[in-house]
């Protein structure tokens, strides 16, 4: 396995984070897009791309991953569906030029939505972006967002509804418990499914808190995992210092 972290965790610009990745020594970083600025962004452009895809091989820094944060809300959205659906399968082009393999993908309805109206939209979304880039690599990893999550049970059945080996789960840790749902039994229960990882605890300092993280880290090793384990931690005053922290607390356990 290896440990990335995510871009607001180090606080850095993406011009400086692989330097500062490389030198607290992380695998990976994951970038993380947001609604109003996606197609601003350096994922948008051919030069944008090539400049992030340079930056990673002078550090040897790898793009784990690329979250969509509020862009996923565009499939939910019925004015926005088409463009949730194109912006989804754009960036699974995106992340194969950029060597990342997984598109982490929020899964939270519109607030005035029914839950049948969101799974079909979803459901359609999916099929409709996998479509669209048929020869893409790029998984995506359906992340359970909020206080009120989605169960691993209801993720094996947006997985079995889509029909593509294409969709998985972003498995958070601190999410699921703070959801009420129970991590080592979850992970267990996913498998293979289970495209990449976010590792933190919500309220507390990870190895401080109420989770036990040697449990999960052994489910994580059961079902054989071999991927990212990204920190999601919260940066603090000192954001280096945080994740230099919690970094050899994730190696010790491994």
């Amino acid at each position: 396995m290896k440990i990335g972290v995510m871009d607001n965790v180090l606080e850095k610009p993406w011009a400086d984070l692989f330097d500062e990745a490389a030198r607290l020594n992380f695998a990976g970083v994951e970038l993380d897009l947001r609604p109003e600025t996606y197609v601003e962004t350096e994922v948008w452009s051919e030069a944008g791309r090539q400049a992030l895809s340079e930056r990673s091989q002078r550090t040897g820094v790898e793009i784990a991953s690329v979250c969509m944060d509020g862009v996923a809300g565009l499939m939910t959205d019925g004015e926005t569906h088409e463009d949730g659906v194109r912006a989804l399968a754009d960036l699974r082009q995106y992340c194969d030029e950029l060597d990342a393999g997984v598109i982490l993908f929020p899964m939270i309805k519109q607030a005035d939505q029914s839950e049948e109206e969101a799974l079909a939209m979803w459901r359609d979304g999916f099929r409709a972006a996998f479509a669209q880039s048929q020869r893409c690599r790029a998984k995506v990893g359906m992340e359970s967002v909020g206080r009120i999550g989605r169960s691993a049970d209801q993720a094996l059945a947006m997985i079995d509804a889509v029909g593509s080996p294409m969709l998985g789960v972003y498995y958070d840790v601190g999410n699921a418990d703070y959801q009420s749902f129970d991590p080592i039994a979850e992970i267990r229960q996913l498998g293979k499914h289970i495209v990449q990882i976010h590792v933190k605890e919500i309220g507390a300092e990870m190895g401080e808190g109420k989770l036990d993280f040697p449990a999960i880290f052994a489910a994580i090793k059961s079902i054989a995992y071999e991927g990212y384990l990204v920190l999601e931690t919260e940066p603090g005053d000192d954001p280096a210092g945080s994740a230099a922290r919690n970094l050899g607390f994730v190696r010790s356990l491994l």
